[in-house]
């Protein structure tokens, strides 16, 4: 049975500029510091970070919360390693 188109995954993403995986709009997104566009794993770390921003939080990725803040000019070279 197919499923129900409503409950589909989004068929949108772009790649994480942390780890070059795919990001699925709904769940990754951008952090506000640093301006990059990652994954779920590299912007909130788990869930527990998820939920907090969820709530209202201050949500900030995993590299501006240690004080390892990337510039997104170094962010963008990543593309020509391909």
């Amino acid at each position: 049975m197919e499923k129900i188109r409503f409950f589909r995954d989004s068929l949108l993403g772009t790649e994480c500029d942390a780890c070059g995986g795919r990001v699925d709009l709904m769940q990754g997104g951008a952090c506000p510091s640093c301006r990059r566009i990652l994954c779920f794993r590299h912007l909130y770390g788990s869930w527990f970070a998820r939920l907090r921003s969820e709530l209202g939080a201050e949500s900030r990725c995993v590299e501006c919360r240690a004080g390892r803040t990337p510039t997104p000019s170094t962010a963008g070279a990543r593309g020509g390693e391909r």
